[in-house]
């Protein structure tokens, strides 16, 4: 499962969304969009911060699958076993930001996390992984990539997954 969760990483973004131009149909979807992909960087961002890891990387929409523009990608590169407790934090931060969780997964190298909210899928996979699965293309070597790998997909045009700020 790790592997399909990962395909879709590779490259960073610099920038957190694109502003729609012009008005009409197009740009309030574009608008939509981008205010949708924010709100789940946030949520990553409290993850991440809550579980006391650094640094984040969000993935370039370039580098994603998805051609809808709904989709993110981040991981967090820790070189070691991520700590078992920080995980828990990253999690139950997600839990309290109002994302559900639909599955988990626990193999030998890695954790694996489904979570849903409005209209958003969250994949998010700590522990070991091939360093093919967080790279968008084809990988030359197999070397491991140990940390956190977060990837988001909203379904149609992105419906704002409503971040909240936990206390």
């Amino acid at each position: 499962m790790a592997a399909v969760v990962l395909t879709a990483c590779g490259g960073e973004e610099r920038d957190s969304g694109a502003e729609a131009k012009g008005k009409g149909r197009a740009a309030v979807a574009a608008d939509r969009a981008a205010a949708a992909r924010e709100a789940v960087r946030a949520d990553i961002r409290a993850a991440v911060d809550a579980g006391d890891f650094e640094p984040l990387r969000f993935i370039g929409a370039d580098n994603l699958l998805d051609g809808s523009g709904c989709e993110v990608g981040a991981l967090v590169r820790v070189g070691t076993e991520p700590d078992p407790e920080a995980v828990a934090d990253v999690v139950a931060e997600l839990k309290d930001r109002g994302w559900r969780q639909r599955r988990r997964n626990s193999g030998g190298v890695n954790d694996a996390w489904s979570l849903e909210r409005r209209g958003w899928m969250l994949n998010f996979v700590a522990g070991t992984v091939s360093e093919k699965a967080v790279s968008f293309g084809p990988a030359t070597d197999d070397r491991p990539f140990q940390g956190l790998v977060f990837r988001g997909l909203g379904e149609g045009t992105c419906s704002a997954p409503s971040a909240t700020a936990s206390p």
